[in-house]
C-alpha cells in the first residue's frame, strides 16, 4: 500500500497576527489560500500509529481515530513554528483547525490509500492553552502528530 504525502502551505492570519503558515522547505510565507506545493509517493503509511514528525518535539499524538476530536496541546505552545502532520484513510475530507487562531486546512482522504499532509504554522504568540481539532466523517480513520 502506498501513501500520498501532500505538503500544504496555508497563509492565513488572524487579527492577533498569529497563524502564518509556510512551506517547510523554503521557509517563506505563502499565498493567503491553501495550495498544494508538492506531492510525494511513500512506500508505507498507516493510520494505526501517529505519523512521525519531520522536526520538533512532540506535543500531542493520536492514532486510529474515527470522527471528530479536539487534541489539547499540553503545556501550551511557544512563539515558534508549530508542526502538524495528519494521515487519513477512507472516503471523505477531514479539516484540521488550530485554536486559538482558527487557522485550518483540509485533507482529502480516499479508501484505497493513506493520505498524509504536513503543515508548519509560524506562531507569533506564546499560548498557555492551545489545541488542534480534526473534523472528519465517520467513514475516515486518521492519525495526527503535533510538535514544536
Amino acid at each position: 500500500m502506498s501513501a500520498s504525502v501532500v505538503l500544504l502551505s496555508a497563509g492565513c492570519t488572524t487579527g492577533e497576527g498569529e497563524g502564518k503558515a509556510k512551506d517547510p522547505a523554503s521557509a517563506t510565507p505563502s499565498s493567503p489560500r491553501p495550495s498544494t506545493t508538492a506531492t510525494k509517493e511513500e512506500p508505507s503509511g498507516s493510520v494505526t500509529t501517529a505519523p512521525k514528525l519531520i522536526d520538533g518535539k512532540s506535543l500531542a499524538a493520536v492514532a486510529n481515530i474515527q470522527g471528530n476530536m479536539e487534541v489539547p496541546l499540553k503545556g501550551g505552545v511557544r512563539e515558534a513554528p508549530l508542526n502538524i502532520m495528519v494521515s487519513c484513510q477512507g472516503k471523505g475530507t477531514l479539516t484540521v483547525t488550530y485554536a486559538p487562531s482558527g487557522l485550518s486546512f483540509p485533507l482529502q482522504c480516499v479508501d484505497s490509500t493513506v493520505s498524509t499532509t504536513y503543515n508548519q504554522i509560524d506562531l507569533k504568540h506564546e499560548r498557555a492553552s492551545a489545541s488542534v481539532s480534526v473534523q472528519a466523517p465517520s467513514s475516515v480513520r486518521w492519525a495526527m502528530s503535533v510538535g514544536q
